[in-house]
């Protein structure tokens, strides 16, 4: 039987579909009603009336789902020995790497566990940390041969190279992008991994030849005898065991997350477990996140037929009769609160997106209940319009399943918040720009500042005005933009007209505003003589820049400060312009082929968005020497640029009356990077 919604699961590798299982339905319309458990109200129907009773029924819930869908969670190991494999400094001494292989017994006998940390040095306290089991090794996260191959039983896989069930050397660092543990240490956060293939193998047949061996005997798929998920689930607050000994790690700050079936086990092991103080399934699919009740995509017969060690015996009977089910999905994300829960979807049907939300909604309750603000979306978001809140958020995206920078971009400005986590930027002085923290310090010897948004955009943006940054900041538009989370950065090189020299000073701080955990891509402005040094910097740095914003900018020295054309000119910044770029004669600053106008390409070829906004009357920096010529030579070559002309205005007032459209562009553009983000291969 060939599904069309299946195709996504054939191309992961899983198991083909059996006969007997119902087709899935991808049509909200054939969506027959259906009614929701109430979690706020006892399996007898006694309704809750005080958040003090929320405990028990938090225990009644966990209880139904292990006894009728997941199988039991067993106790806590009576041993549990960590051995260290390795300890050493990696990413120039900012992180320690750990591989601790964890046992069960008091020999190095039985089934094992091996861990691989990364975790920030340097920092004031014990940092906050994420956690989670990853599906092909940890070999796979980091390139470095040191890293251990994982010895576990693995689902054959092409494309991670894995062959005869058995990791390869191939595979080294082949999965970087789903597990970015230097851009977590750059943020201050640990980072705790694990293969599942340790834990319990991934097939019908053989998942008990794992950990189980530690658990009462079981038979599988009998009654509520420990499932795959449930083993995994236990794997994970086995890895809690190891944080709360680690005391590099704030063990009451850790975030577990998993995507796919892992997330199913995080999702289980984040109810189960409340040491865990955030869980964050992305993209859980069917006996997830979504709703069972609602009957889109995959359903509780394909879970139970495709999938059958992953649910206990007691969960069959639900199979085409998911009207009988006392529980729902719902009630296992409510059994998090009043902790905190960050879901995520992408645009797989088999996935029900939509009930992944619907059922946040419908878990939403309980935390209000519990004195928790709920959920800051009433309607299912837009895709990259992510809803967080303090305690719940969700968002969706484009593309492919996984786990995807920008899924990352968005978990961590939520763990920011609920961590009380922020960028130490070590200033030598604070002071407040509009009604924004401003941050001093130095870089490379030159002033700086950063102006900090209350509430930061995914992926920390940035907007960076080369020059001039505070003396049109209300019609360039970067106070609106600071309010809607950019970063505001700006380094003082001087009256250097975007010389060499200069260029090497705004290189270091860029490195320094990466390192800080900054985007690696943002918005340069360039009012004015900044032209120079916005469009030199991007013309060098193009996977740098989202895009350029030009405000009356110089795009042509010879024409200011040179004055050889119907410009005025400034005479005595032309000699100034001609000392710091080195030119030994005035041939040689006018023979120069390194100016704006020069240096278009690099920026067509990566896809940079220009916007201009220019006086018409400019007798300064005449549009028709400068603006002009960028607009009719990025078009020639096949760019996007916007020219906002303001009729009869001269080189000032920069900016506009309202600065609106720049700010919408710049918005735009920066969500088109976000996008490319959400592409993980």
């Amino acid at each position: 039987m060939n599904y069309k919604g299946l195709l996504l699961l054939a191309a992961a590798g899983v198991w083909t579909l059996h006969a007997v299982a119902r087709p899935p339905n991808y049509d909200e319309t054939k969506i027959a009603p259906y009614t929701l458990p109430d979690p706020l109200a006892f399996s007898d129907g006694t309704k809750l009336v005080s958040p003090s009773q929320w405990p028990q029924r938090r225990a009644e819930i966990l209880s139904i789902f292990e006894n009728q869908m997941y199988g039991l969670i067993p106790p806590p190991p009576a041993v549990l020995r960590l051995e260290t494999l390795e300890h050493r400094d990696v990413l120039g001494g900012r992180a320690t790497r750990k591989q601790i292989r964890m046992w069960f017994r008091n020999d190095d006998t039985g089934p094992k566990i091996d861990w691989i940390l990364w975790i920030p040095k340097g920092a004031a306290a014990a940092a906050p940390a994420y956690i989670g089991l990853n599906y092909y090794g940890n070999q796979e996260i980091d390139a470095d041969p040191a890293i251990r191959m994982c010895e576990g039983w693995l689902r054959n896989n092409e494309k991670h190279f894995v062959a005869g069930h058995r990791a390869s050397e191939k595979s080294r660092g082949s999965s970087a992008k789903s597990w970015p543990f230097e851009t977590l240490i750059r943020r201050g956060y640990a980072l705790a991994t694990a293969c599942y293939g340790d834990v319990a193998p991934d097939d019908p047949a053989l998942y008990t030849n794992g950990v189980h061996a530690l658990f009462p005997p079981s038979v599988p798929g009998v009654g509520n005898n420990t499932t795959a998920i449930a083993a995994w689930a236990w794997a994970l607050m086995r890895g809690m065991d190891m944080l709360e000994k680690e005391p590099a790690i704030d063990a009451q700050r850790v975030a577990l997350i998993g995507c796919s079936r892992l997330a199913k086990a995080a999702l289980l092991a984040g109810a189960k477990d409340d040491r865990f103080a955030v869980t964050i399934p992305n993209q859980t699919g069917g006996g997830g996140v979504p709703l069972a009740k609602r009957d889109y995509g995959e359903n509780v017969s394909t879970q139970n037929e495709m999938f059958p060690h992953w649910f206990c015996g007691n969960f069959r009977q639900y199979s085409d009769n998911e009207a009988a089910m006392p529980f729902d999905q719902h009630m296992l994300l409510a059994a998090c609160a009043p902790r905190r829960l960050y879901v995520s979807s992408f645009p797989g049907k088999w996935f029900d997106p939509h009930g992944e939300f619907l059922s946040m909604k419908a878990a939403e309750p309980v935390w209000r209940f519990l004195g928790s603000p709920g959920l800051p979306a009433t309607d299912w978001p837009a895709e990259m319009e992510p809803a967080i809140g303090s305690h719940l958020a969700y968002h969706r995206r484009p593309f492919e399943h996984g786990i995807a920078p920008y899924d990352w971009q968005c978990y961590l400005a939520f763990t920011d918040r609920a961590f009380q986590m922020s960028i130490d930027w070590q200033p030598t002085r604070t002071d407040t720009w509009k009604t924004f923290s401003r941050h001093h310090f130095t870089v490379d010897g030159c002033p700086c500042w950063v102006a900090v948004p209350r509430n930061p955009r995914p992926g920390n943006p940035w907007v960076w005005c080369l020059e001039f940054p505070t003396a049109f900041d209300d019609r360039t538009g970067v106070a609106r933009l600071v309010e809607a989370g950019y970063h505001y950065v700006y380094m003082n090189v001087g009256n250097t007209f975007g010389s060499p020299a200069a260029q090497a000073h705004l290189d270091a701080f860029h490195r320094h505003l990466v390192s800080k955990g900054l985007s690696a891509k943002g918005t340069l402005i360039g009012v004015s003589r900044g032209g120079l040094y916005a469009y030199r910097f991007a013309a060098r740095n193009p996977d740098k820049v989202v895009c350029i914003y030009g405000d009356a900018p110089v795009c042509d020295f010879k024409s200011w400060p040179g004055g050889k054309g119907k410009g005025k000119g400034s005479p005595e910044d032309w000699i100034g312009l001609r000392n710091h770029y080195g030119f030994q004669n005035e041939a040689e600053a006018l023979a120069y082929r390194e100016n704006p106008v020069d240096l278009l390409e690099p920026l067509f070829q990566a896809g940079i968005p220009l916007i201009h906004v220019v006086g018409d009357a400019d007798d300064v920096v005449p549009v028709e020497e400068n603006t002009a010529i960028i607009e009719q030579r990025y078009k020639a070559l096949g760019g996007t640029i916007h020219v906002f002309h303001k009729p009869a205005v001269g080189h000032h007032p920069h900016g506009l009356d309202d600065p609106a459209p720049v700010v919408d562009l710049i918005k735009r553009y920066t969500a088109r990077w976000d996008t490319e983000n959400c592409r993980i291969k």
